[in-house]
């Protein structure tokens, strides 16, 4: 059976069952609560914010305690590394087992070496040392492994060569399975990254190359100039950095053209969780005059945001700015399903579409920039990218229209309600009138 075959298929392969078998039983994760299900086979993944993944959660904080990581964004990725007592994941998909470490070339640096060796090296078939060792047996092909990952040293040993690409060039390499603490019992994802690109949707390489324009910006309702964001992001991806919101979209915070650079492994790691450092960064971009939340989130943020004092009340505040959103969406939800779609679309900016950016003096290392130049176009693409960004803000809410998931974001309180109420009076009497057509 072919990978995009299998991937479709979620029965367990028989290498990746004996690999949970293995690890749940490994004095490494002695305390990490699991449980089995009525076949006997281990519950590999329980919701992080469940009760169940908050015990896995204190387990994980514990360990970074142990071994001395700062309690912070990105800090289960690191002690999910350390902790392995094999740095070999093997995927659920098809069984095939990947380091946990970053020594594959991401796709960048893959196209490079084969361009350079004149080889078809595939990704995840061969580490960075299983290439220096079959292709730089002599100097033309320690040269171009050296160009490949742009080092400037004249390193034509070997073994040291694997070394310092191993550590000095992490942002041109990629591990073999994401980050996914404490969802997933070793806190690895389930599938290996020779498989994710087709077993999670959002991740389909046709979409991760769409990524650059963030379609969760659409479907959260955020504030800020989405074009202008999404040109960014792809400066970022170019270079093979992941860009982080340093507030997250999904909390509340406007798609902005500002991240800091981190890892791919950081990025999934942090997830939508904030730090004090983060907040702190966020504060300071206001000061100096940005805005940094959405409009509909900005209540919240600005009674809790100076109160924040730990990294442990930062992830506090995170739960309710996700929380708020929710419940934002629900409300939206409830006027578009009364009619009032062309009063929800002066919520949004399509306009933005029918701008371009170009960035010049992109620094990968800080996601800083000297210039940005803004054309203004019109077209045909322009005008489809402005529907599709309704679109999917619309679709979105659509999930919020069902009443299992109305009831899982429920308020319960009738002060909430009579303001529904009252919204929705005053459209009834405003010149709003009742649903725009939306392609």
């Amino acid at each position: 059976m072919e990978n995009n075959e299998k991937a479709k298929d979620r029965t367990w392969h028989k290498n990746f069952t004996e690999y949970t078998e293995n690890i749940v039983k490994h004095p490494n994760y002695e305390g990490l609560f699991y449980e089995r299900g009525n076949e006997g086979n281990v519950k590999w993944v329980v919701t992080g914010k469940s009760e169940k993944g908050q015990l896995r959660r204190k387990w994980w904080d514990e360990q970074c305690k142990k071994h001395g990581i700062k309690i912070e964004a990105g800090c289960y990725a690191k002690i999910a590394v350390i902790v392995h007592p094999t740095n070999k994941h093997v995927c659920q998909i098809c069984g095939k087992s990947l380091s946990v470490e970053y020594i594959y070339p991401n796709k960048n640096s893959l196209n490079a070496l084969n361009k350079l060796l004149g080889t078809d090296i595939t990704s995840y078939s061969l580490s960075i040392f299983d290439i220096i060792d079959k292709f730089g047996n002599s100097n033309d092909g320690l040269a171009a492994i050296r160009k490949a990952f742009k080092v400037e040293e004249e390193i034509t040993n070997k073994v040291v060569l694997g070394k310092f690409i191993f550590e000095n060039c992490r942002s041109r390499l990629s591990p073999g399975v994401m980050s996914n603490s404490p969802d997933r019992f070793d806190g690895f994802h389930s599938d290996g990254n020779c498989c994710r690109s087709k077993s999670d949707k959002g991740r389909h390489r046709d979409n991760l190359q769409r990524y650059s324009q963030d379609r969760r910006a659409y479907e959260n309702w955020a504030d800020g100039n989405w074009k202008m964001a999404n040109r960014l992001m792809a400066e970022f991806y170019k270079h093979g950095v992941s860009p982080d919101h340093i507030g997250p979209i999904s909390l509340g915070f406007c798609h902005r053209a500002k991240f800091q650079p981190v890892t791919p492994e950081e990025n999934a790691s942090k997830n939508n969780r904030m730090s004090l450092a983060d907040v702190k960064s966020l504060i300071t971009d206001e000061t100096n005059g940005e805005t940094v939340v959405s409009w509909h989130s900005k209540y919240l943020w600005d009674n809790l945001k100076y109160k924040i004092t730990t990294n442990e009340e930062a992830v506090a505040l995170s739960a309710l700015m996700r929380n708020n959103l929710h419940h934002v969406l629900t409300t939206f939800s409830i006027i578009s399903e009364n009619g009032y779609d062309n009063f929800l679309m002066k919520q949004l900016n399509p306009h933005y579409s029918f701008y371009d950016y170009k960035f010049y003096g992109f620094n990968p290392l800080t996601g800083e920039y000297e210039k940005v130049t803004r054309k203004r176009l019109t077209g045909k693409k322009q005008q489809n990218n402005a529907e599709r960004y309704i679109r999917i803000a619309f679709e979105s809410l659509n999930d919020y229209k069902s009443k299992t998931n109305r009831k899982q974001f429920s308020w319960d309180n009738a002060d909430v309600d009579k303001g529904i109420e009252l919204v929705l009076s005053l459209l009834t009497s405003s010149t709003c009138h009742p649903k725009i057509f939306i392609k």
